[in-house]
């Protein structure tokens, strides 16, 4: 209800309940904190701190919602959330009412804040988790003077039901959706693993009233690996959750919950039809068609794969393209040019997307040898950065063996003319001058 309060009755209502989310108070001054890590009460505290900031300077409080709960109608984490009107707020004409929902997504490890006039809301969680909501009460209007009042806010918790051990549950699922048409998921068994399981997968979106069991099981060995779906039993766009749970011997396996996009997963089909030519200007023109498939054409990049092999060995290249065209010019009009493409769903009809496989490369001359080659085998045949640097020493050893030996003839021949002119002086970049060596006598003479 609505009330009028004095400031010492407020003051003490603002430190009992800093005290309780971790403060030490001591007037209404904060003096220090209990403890570090408070980014999950943020929310909170900036909540506290508006209503507060308010009731400081107005005396006026507001009722929380009352029966706030949490149910779970077997959606696989989409839990439905729902509370009530407080009874002062029933015949309340004046003011507009709000509720300020939080809930914590473990997805993404933050909180998240809703604003409505509803008494009800659904969200998605991991059900392997805690699920944890808050709601506050926001009353604004003349009935507070024209100002905002929030309430206290109410939490409710929901614990999961941990059945079975911890290593039982699988792990590891992956789904791929091929050509939009069909999704296959598989999954990993878990570390410990009981002895012969039976596996279940459960999965459930929007625009199904109820979850639903695999309709076609993978085996492998005899034991339940995947699950198959057909295109009718699929959304895009939404939440698609699935459960994978099970029995081993009468023990239960612990349930493992996973929530994906399936337009996120989507595998196209390998591309058949490669056209290559020769253009009269001796450029390559290559031009393919998109694989038959759900896909829309303007959703698909394609990566081209190039490979010349010629005169100075092979040389492998890739382009990205949203075309289904493109122009090459011919180096080498002695070598072979071989192609081949591969598609995939581009950024801005999804956030991720697998590569289809490669289609069969296509060559010119047409008797290129090239069906057996792969890609691993073509990188490890070119390695452009080692073969240019053995060129590069191999050409910087020819000059230097080059000059090495120019500079040893040059030597020679100069000190052949020495040894032919004794007593000569041989200036290499001047005039000659004689130069006649003293006599063992006149030296003698001289000492």
């Amino acid at each position: 209800m609505l009330l009028c309060v004095g400031l010492k009755e407020l003051e003490e209502l603002w430190t009992s309940l800093l005290t309780r989310v971790g403060f030490i108070i001591t007037g209404p001054v904060i003096r220090t904190m209990k403890y570090e890590g408070m980014m999950e009460l943020s929310a909170m505290l900036a909540l506290l701190l508006t209503w507060s900031q308010f009731i400081a300077s107005y005396g006026i409080t507001v009722d929380p919602p009352v029966n706030l709960e949490m149910t779970d109608p077997g959606h696989l984490g989409h839990l439905h959330i729902h509370w009530t009107l407080p009874a002062s707020l029933e015949n309340l004409t004046d003011c507009l009412v709000r509720f300020q929902l939080q809930f914590f997504n473990t997805y993404e490890d933050t909180w998240v804040t809703i604003r409505t006039t509803q008494l009800s809301y659904s969200a998605q969680f991991d059900l392997e988790k805690d699920a944890r909501v808050r709601v506050s009460t926001l009353l604004r209007g003349p009935c507070v003077n024209g100002s905002e009042v929030y309430s206290l806010p109410v939490e409710a918790v929901l614990k999961p039901l941990r059945k079975g051990s911890m290593g039982s549950k699988v792990k590891g699922l992956s789904c791929i959706f091929y050509q939009k048409e069909y999704m296959e998921c598989t999954w990993e068994k878990g570390d410990k693993e009981p002895p012969h399981p039976q596996y279940n997968l459960f999965f459930w979106h929007r625009g199904m009233q109820q979850a639903m069991e695999c309709p076609e099981y993978m085996h492998f060995h005899g034991a339940r690996t995947g699950c198959s779906f057909n295109w009718d039993s699929l959304m895009e766009f939404t939440d698609f959750n699935i459960c994978v749970n099970g029995s081993s011997f009468h023990r239960p396996i612990r349930p493992a919950y996973f929530t994906l996009q399936i337009q996120n997963h989507v595998k196209p089909a390998a591309i058949k039809t490669l056209n290559l030519e020769t253009l009269p200007s001796g450029h390559l023109h290559l031009e393919w068609a998109s694989s038959k498939g759900k896909i829309s054409d303007i959703c698909l990049e394609y990566e081209v794969e190039s490979r010349h092999k010629g005169l100075f060995g092979e040389l492998l290249q890739r382009n990205i393209t949203r075309e289904t065209t493109l122009t090459f010019l011919s180096m080498d009009q002695g070598g072979s040019h071989c192609f081949r493409v591969r598609s995939r769903v581009h950024q801005f009809c999804a956030d991720s997307s697998f590569w289809s496989e490669w289609s069969q490369p296509s060559c010119l001359p047409v008797d290129a040898p090239h069906a057996s080659v792969s890609l691993t085998e073509l990188e490890e045949a070119y390695n452009p950065t080692r073969e240019t640097i053995l060129l590069c020493t191999l050409a910087i050893s020819v000059i230097v063996l080059f000059t090495l030996s120019l500079c040893l003839w040059n030597f020679r021949r100069m000190l052949k003319i020495y040894n032919g002119k004794k007593g000569v002086f041989f200036f290499p970049y001047g005039t000659k001058g004689d130069f006649t060596s003293p006599s063992i006598g006149a030296n003698a003479a001289y000492a």
